[in-house]
């Protein structure tokens, strides 16, 4: 064993140092005891201690490239008016009996598993490199308002939360995470969790707060926190394992498929703005959320059945249909993320996976909205099956001239992104504790519509996030209540001919 592979064996299982004088002391779980960790301490105790000396932020245990994932985040990051717009907030509403320390326990204890929680990217010569330094302990913020009236209080804590969600990281220095405790009153609390887009997805965080749950159980009934096994895998196995995924001739091939499914139709829309595009853009972005009510939802996941394919595909039928008559435009693209939780090692790996699809939608080419969903699933599986990352693709239509905004530019105007968030649950029970979870966004947008889907106890929960300068509130929600009509007709007549099919647009 290396000394840098004895320092990530420590890190993943939370082994801690300490030095005094000449002498090394360690504690460690159980499970990760024994003679062969024994024999390792001994035989580097010199550089052990030595590296105990150095400066906390810089005792580094690990280091390795980025995932394509991670570094097209980083890119596109980079040239973002907004970085704070690749923020992922949520606010736990507390309500009930706090154990504080707990709390304060199971948060620096996820810190401590999970090596996306204290990486650090930046580049290396060129190239970009994640950094995983060794966990410090730093105590739970508090921000204490119950001095205050209810009103003000409640006033307060939606600013703090605000600023929190909308400060931006610098991930060369910042860790990708933080959070602090807002307590309102006596009984009630608020948990602000923000994490840069970076080190999660979807499912990402669905992991994080059901350890959070776990964490705070065990250390609420017996001291400290127990998570149990270690990580079995970590951002960094991921960005190693995908060095040699694709060799060059599946890379031609997969190239190959994604330059015939895209071909010459737009990337972008032309849609009937409220206001011009200005000079320069504030960034701003607002949210508008609807909902898909139960009976239209079972309609969908019928004629889902009926066609043999998911719930994912009849929901962008109705949302390509929905902009091919806003736009004019017949051909729509969706950029699609694909949660890409495969192998089965890296299903609870917390880092961000999730790949951007582009799917190509030809509305003019379907006689009925059934035609339209088999184009869906199909252009779904296909782009799965020829999974690559986002940046490849669309440096390849860089270079056929399509775009010349870069190498890995996205496509220039306007675009639409849509995910189906079916790995994306933010149930969370503590105990002794109503929990409420809601995402707050940072309020700053990332150049496109984004629409998402989160299925919900009854009906579909949707929300569209919108740039203000071009787009009004009423705009917005005239459109997404258009969509679940939409969505409502075409389900209720797959069929029909597809120009027979009425919306509250048209």
């Amino acid at each position: 064993m290396t000394l840098d592979e004895l320092l990530e064996h420590l890190a993943v299982h939370d082994v801690r140092l300490t030095g005094t004088g000449d002498v090394l002391h360690y504690d460690a779980p159980a499970a990760a005891s024994g003679p062969e960790l024994v024999a390792a301490l001994r035989s580097y105790k010199g550089e052990l201690l030595r590296w105990l000396t150095a400066p906390a932020d810089e005792r580094e245990v690990t280091r390795a490239p980025l995932s394509a994932q991670q570094e097209r985040v980083m890119e596109v990051a980079a040239r973002s008016a907004h970085p704070a717009s690749w923020n992922v907030g949520l606010r736990m509403e507390l309500v009930g009996e706090l154990d504080v320390a707990a709390l304060d326990a199971a948060l620096d204890g996820l810190v401590a598993r999970h090596h996306a929680l204290r990486a650090r990217l930046a580049r290396d010569g060129g190239a970009w490199t994640q950094r995983i330094l060794a966990h410090r302990s730093v105590p739970l913020p508090i921000v204490e308002l119950t001095a205050l009236a209810p009103d003000a209080a409640r006033r307060r804590a939606e600013v703090v939360c605000q600023e929190l969600v909308a400060t931006a990281f610098t991930p060369a220095h910042d860790a990708p995470v933080r959070y602090a405790l807002i307590r309102l009153a006596p009984g009630e609390s608020w948990l602000v969790l923000v994490l840069h887009h970076v080190a999660c997805d979807g499912r990402a965080v669905t992991v994080l707060l059901r350890e959070l749950a776990v964490g705070y159980r065990t250390a609420r009934d017996h001291g400290s926190p127990d998570f149990g096994p270690p990580a079995a895998t970590q951002c960094t196995d991921y960005a190693r394992w995908q060095q040699g995924q694709w060799d060059e001739s599946t890379r031609r091939r997969r190239l190959a498929y994604w330059a015939e499914h895209l071909g010459d139709g737009p990337l972008a829309l032309e849609l009937p703005f409220d206001r011009p595009a200005p000079r320069q853009p504030s960034g701003q972005a607002a949210t508008c959320r609807f909902e898909i009510p139960r009976p239209v939802r079972s309609a969908v996941e019928a004629l889902a059945r009926d066609r043999g394919v998911t719930v994912t595909a009849v929901t962008a039928a109705a949302l390509a249909l929905l902009f091919a008559r806003l736009s004019g435009q017949p051909d729509i693209t969706l950029s699609m993320p694909y949660a890409n939780r495969s192998p089965q090692a890296y299903e609870d790996t917390v880092t961000v996976l999730a790949t951007a699809l582009p799917v190509r939608i030809r509305t003019g080419a379907a006689a009925t909205f059934a035609q339209l969903v088999g184009q869906a699933a199909d252009g779904l599986f296909a782009g799965i099956d020829n999974l690559l990352p986002t940046a490849w693709i669309y440096q390849q239509l860089a270079t056929a001239g399509r775009d010349a905004a870069g190498r890995d530019a996205a496509p220039a105007g306007m675009t639409v992104s849509f995910a189906f968030q079916s790995t994306f649950d933010t149930r969370i029970d503590l105990p002794d504790l109503t929990v409420q979870v809601h995402e707050v966004p940072a309020g700053v947008g990332r150049t496109a519509l984004i629409i998402a889907l989160v299925p919900g106890p009854d009906g579909i929960d949707g929300y569209l996030e919108y740039p203000v300068d071009r787009i009004a509130d009423g705009t917005a929600r005239r459109w997404m209540a258009g969509y679940v009509d939409l969505l409502a007709t075409a389900c209720g007549g797959a069929h029909h001919p597809l120009a027979d099919l009425r919306g509250s647009l048209v």
